[in-house]
């Protein structure tokens, strides 16, 4: 990438950013929100990998207590467990570790890794045990949450240790700070809002791996391209048959190479709906009103309430949509 396409690039981004900003705030607060969401991870050569581990999905997890820290608002303080979470920090950084060693040995060349869940605020990967070649993105609020830093330079996105949507069968199954959340009348759950983000740069997904019921549900939103990784087999929220961490370690090293040649082959079409995207959101049953309420007072985007706990958005851009989701885990996580 030459130094005039960079800043060509760059210009893009901040025009994009402008586009869908909200026209109630001051100029100074517009300023400051452009420069907030155009922050960009550094270009690095090669094919690019933009990976976002969760932990519901990862092999072995079963419970609450295993994936958070207890710091993630007052409704999560009873709900962690220090010693299991702490190995399981571990672990997910040995899951994202073998999908980036599977992904280099086909080909790959740059890696940035988002912190993609929720638990200890969106800080959970160990930095100092993360392979030395990846860009780690963390911490909280982030402007597009999983899908911060992405953009048209990266060869491809995969996610691990996903879990199903809200409602499912599937092991500790929600979608973000919903009960359902449509976009043009399909129901999407984490992994295919984000694909739909990325797919608006055309960038496609090539890896998932989680449960049985979250691989089942991502195919009929993504079709059959991407490489599915089944961690465990969902017995129900809190139960599941699963597979020791080594092998699915073993797994997501020989999957994310596989992913790596399909993308490079050019087998895996980027997510995309009709424009414009009609989102419909119901927020959490067990959420308070003063929630439901605070999301009702965002102001900046152009929500209609449509019931107690429901809300529609209009929008031609997906990036909106993620500016959305970041807006409204301020309000639910705190």
């Amino acid at each position: 990438m030459t130094r005039s396409f960079r800043w060509a690039w760059l210009l893009l981004v901040l025009v994009g950013v402008v586009a869908v900003l909200p026209a109630q705030q001051s100029d100074a607060q517009r300023a400051r929100t452009a420069a907030f969401r155009a922050k960009a991870v550094p270009f690095e050569p090669g094919f690019r990998v933009f990976l976002v581990p969760d932990m519901e999905g990862m092999g072995s997890t079963v419970d609450s207590r295993e994936v958070l820290a207890g710091n993630e608002g007052a409704a999560y303080r009873d709900r962690s467990s220090p010693d299991y979470w702490e190995r399981y920090r571990g672990l997910l950084t040995e899951e994202v570790n073998a999908t980036i060693a599977g992904a280099r040995s086909a080909g790959a060349a740059s890696f940035v890794v988002n912190e993609g869940h929720g638990g200890n605020l969106f800080a959970n990967v160990l930095p100092w045990d993360l392979d030395t070649a990846a860009i780690l993105v963390r911490g909280f609020p982030k402007p597009l949450v999983m899908t911060t830093g992405i953009d048209s330079t990266f060869g491809t996105l995969m996610f691990t240790g996903a879990h199903a949507n809200a409602g499912s069968a599937g092991v500790m199954a929600h979608t973000y700070a919903f009960d359902r959340f449509t976009v043009n009348g399909m129901v999407l759950n984490e992994v295919g809002i984000n694909a739909l983000i990325a797919g608006e740069m055309g960038v496609s997904v090539s890896l998932v791996s989680g449960d049985d019921v979250l691989i089942a549900e991502t195919r009929e939103m993504l079709g059959d391209g991407f490489v599915g990784i089944v961690t465990k087999r969902a017995v129900g929220r809190a139960a599941a048959i699963t597979y020791s961490p080594a092998k699915v370690r073993a797994m997501l090293r020989e999957g994310a190479a596989e992913a790596v040649r399909r993308e490079r082959a050019g087998q895996i079409p980027p997510f995309t709906l009709q424009k414009p995207y009609r989102v419909e959101l119901t927020m959490r049953r067990s959420y308070p009103q003063e929630m439901i309420d605070g999301v009702a007072a965002l102001s900046e985007f152009s929500l209609e309430r449509t019931g107690d706990r429901t809300f529609v958005l209009v929008t031609d851009s997906a990036r909106e949509m993620g500016y959305l989701l970041d807006a409204i885990e301020s309000v639910v996580i705190r």
